[in-house]
């Protein structure tokens, strides 16, 4: 059982507000679908059609909260790597950032990504112990090949993780290959018909549209049971009401739509709430995913999934405005964090790589998003078990002026406690005479050494014959 929900911003009289405004937007206002299958879906199933605009009725909204599920087993395809995501979950879950159009490099500066980088990503995030999501988009390459540019991602993706994957935006040829694309890989044809291996995470275009693309990507991912979050980053004041209250109940509105298109085609897919809004900067207009005022936004989203709707909920967090892996990165990577699993988040976006509003990414940065999650986790797991009398027993033999080095529990227990995997607790002489290393060295050495060692591929021999043979016999059709 989750641990984390402690911080309510909102009591149960407000959670009951914020439901209702929504239901009275979903009905009176609506939201526009542009995609000719998605309407006609939803119009089978008994909302109000008028060209784009859906008007979903209380009735049908409720049922379909009632229809996601409230936990869901997400599989790897290595299937030690799977986990339950909603309640019971043993611990918030992780996944990477996604998207930078930009390398964060101390050495060389900021530079374009190449799908060297995105192989190097995928890798990283296969190391950890922490992150236990992989594949996406971390990054946008330079040089990715025009054609079928998203089947040549996925196959390094299927190459270098065997975690549960997030998939990605397309059209429903798109997801239909990188569907077959990872059920030869794994080997086994119709594996994703029984296990949800794959999330998108589907990102309205606020205020209160889904565009096409989006919307084939949902329907095919129901159609397998593939999960489906729909993450909204409205901006309050600019594309939702200024209020805070006013962008929770948009941004609920439009979450909770398309989880009544996915009920609809296919009743128990599993469904995440995404909520990502912010306070933008009203002097530049730009999206700010640092501030603390964006934590409240989405803190309500938070309790009305994790109180009201029991469904999980995903939250972009760890994210930083900052440029380079500075105080500023840090500072802003754990507020975020922080916040987010206390407020009870099932599932963390973001702090794996993420910098400058998520333009950006470094790898230094995916090694500190490692280490802030892990002392998050640590506070998370609070006090372990003690024994009262032992304690007495040890204090009383030890005395005044005594030590602990030799008591039972200091021998059996010596090595348990926490110890960063980056940042230094050296002595100052040590830390110097080692070369007076900051962070930002000592994480660009531990990475380097994680893709040094790192083997070349994944999958056996047999299993990268076939996906590249996939692959090749996709560019060849005309």
């Amino acid at each position: 059982m989750l641990k984390s929900n402690r911080f309510r911003l909102a009591d149960d009289k407000m959670l009951d507000e914020i439901h209702e405004a929504t239901v009275e937007v979903l009905e009176t206002c609506g939201v526009d679908f542009e995609d000719e299958t998605a309407r006609q879906i939803m119009k089978d199933g008994g909302c109000e059609v008028d060209g784009w605009r859906i008007k979903i009725p209380r009735a049908i909204l409720e049922k379909t909260i009632e229809l996601a599920p409230s936990s869901f087993m997400f599989h790897g395809r290595n299937e030690e790597q799977s986990f339950l995501v909603g309640e019971g979950q043993s611990r918030p879950h992780t996944d990477p950032s996604f998207g930078a159009v930009r390398i964060n490099d101390i050495e060389t500066g900021d530079r374009d990504c190449t799908m060297e980088d995105m192989k190097n990503f995928f890798t990283l995030i296969q190391s950890s112990d922490i992150c236990d999501i992989g594949g996406g988009w971390p990054v946008e390459p330079t040089d990715i090949p025009e054609k079928k540019a998203h089947l040549h991602v996925f196959r390094e993706m299927v190459r270098h993780t065997d975690k549960p994957l997030r998939s990605f935006v397309g059209t429903t040829e798109e997801v239909q290959e990188y569907f077959e694309l990872f059920e030869i890989a794994k080997g086994e044809k119709g594996y994703l018909d029984n296990h949800t291996c794959m999330f998108a995470s589907i990102n309205p275009v606020s205020p209160l549209t889904y565009a096409a693309f989006p919307l084939q990507t949902m329907i095919e991912h129901a159609k397998k049971k593939q999960a489906i979050c729909t993450l909204t980053c409205a901006m309050s004041g600019i594309s939702s009401p200024m209020s805070m209250m006013g962008a929770a109940v948009m941004q609920n509105a439009e979450m909770l739509a398309g989880n009544v298109l996915l009920q609809l085609v296919n009743p128990g897919t599993p469904y995440i709430l995404g909520p990502a809004s912010c306070r933008p900067d009203m002097k530049s207009g730009l999206y700010a995913n640092g501030s603390p005022e964006a934590n409240m936004i989405n803190g309500l989203s938070i309790q009305m999934a994790v109180e009201r709707y029991k469904i999980p909920v995903r939250i972009m967090a760890g994210i930083t405005d900052a440029k380079v892996v500075d105080a500023q990165a840090g500072m802003e990577t754990m507020q975020t964090l922080i916040h987010a699993v206390m407020a009870g988040a099932h599932w963390i976006h973001g702090c794996f790589g993420s910098l400058d509003s998520l333009n950006s990414t470094s790898f230094e940065k995916i090694m500190l998003g490692e280490e802030a999650f892990s002392r998050v986790l640590r506070l998370l797991d609070g006090m372990r078990d003690w024994d009262k009398d032992t304690t007495v027993s040890e204090i009383t033999h030890a005395g005044p002026r005594g030590t602990y080095f030799m008591e039972p529990t200091t021998v059996m227990n010596f090595r348990n406690p926490w110890r960063p995997t980056v940042s230094t607790q050296e002595a100052y002489q040590n830390w110097a005479d080692a070369g007076s290393k900051d962070f930002r060295i000592l994480a660009r050495e531990r990475w380097q050494k994680i893709l040094a060692d790192a083997p070349e591929s994944l999958l056996s021999a047999e299993r990268e014959k076939a996906v590249t043979a996939f692959l090749e016999s996709k560019l060849s059709e005309e």
